[in-house]
């Protein structure tokens, strides 16, 4: 249908890299970043660098974005003529933004889908990312939408946390609670499962054992895959950002499409410092 102008809007835990979310003109919705002082709007008025340097000395909770948040995005989008809107969001096992996007759109003219990843930060961004493409194919927002959640079902993300520390002081543990208080030195890689609840997907001893282990996950994730998007992000750890990245460019050159980029701040809440995330989406 030629009538149809569609929307892109994205909840800021999903880290689609800026200039993406510029390009692809995608409303951002963020969560709440809240320290003792202030609550903060992530990556609005807080940035990522900002954010590890006050973690390191006081804790800090996040928040799902306020209804005022979300009903003026979907008045900024109908004001900018748009006529429908995918709408994407982390897992809503581990957040109310999903549910929150789908109610506050029931009172908008707007035709609203919002996609529940079941997955987290770029695991979940890839499903926008994707949307766009898809609009600036032509595709009709029917076929988007059946497309986005075929491909959100193949699409994979795993987290190196350094400390379980945060995961377990924000509540956001899941089923990596069995992980408390086991061996040192051990690095969890974890992902989401078919819910969206995070798990330990692997438990390895030492940082460089963990990364190659982390590669081999990617690898099984890519399989015999032809259409693969590939990012990896980190949260304050640019070099070993950049190590991986280099390591699967050299290992799995069928990849399509490489990113990379930062965790939100509000990701950061609950992994902390140092971490290292992978996202793949298969589109085959």
């Amino acid at each position: 249908m030629q009538t149809e102008k569609i929307a892109i809007l994205v909840d800021s835990c999903s880290d689609v890299p800026t200039p993406v979310l510029q390009a692809a003109d995608m409303a951002l919705v963020p969560m709440n970043v809240i320290f003792r002082d202030r609550v903060y709007e992530d990556r609005i008025t807080i940035t990522p660098a900002e954010f590890y340097r006050r973690q390191a000395t006081e804790p800090a909770t996040t928040s799902s974005p306020t209804g005022k948040r979300v009903v003026e995005a979907y008045h900024q989008i109908e004001a900018s003529g748009y006529t429908h809107v995918i709408a994407v969001s982390i897992s809503a096992k581990l957040s109310g933004t999903y549910q929150e996007l789908k109610l506050l759109a029931e009172d908008s003219p707007l035709v609203v889908h919002v996609v529940n990843t079941r997955s987290v930060g770029i695991g979940s961004g890839f499903a926008a990312i994707y949307a766009a493409e898809l609009r600036d194919q032509g595709r009709s927002f029917d076929q988007i939408v059946t497309e986005v959640e075929r491909v959100t079902n193949q699409t994979k993300v795993f987290f190196y946390v350094p400390s379980l520390k945060y995961l377990q002081a924000g509540g956001r543990i899941g089923r990596v609670a069995g992980l408390a208080g086991t061996l040192l030195n051990v690095k969890p890689i974890i992902s989401c499962d078919d819910e969206g609840v995070y798990y330990p997907i692997a438990k390895v001893r030492g940082e460089k054992r963990t990364i190659a282990k982390l590669i081999s996950l990617v690898g099984d994730a890519i399989g015999d895959g032809q259409h693969v998007s590939v990012s990896v992000v980190d949260g304050v750890n640019p070099d070993l950002r950049e190590d991986v990245l280099a390591q699967l460019k050299a290992k799995f050159p069928q990849v399509s499409q490489w990113y990379s980029g930062d965790v939100s701040p509000a990701l950061g809440v609950h992994t902390g410092p140092g971490l290292i995330g992978v996202g793949v989406q298969v589109r085959d």
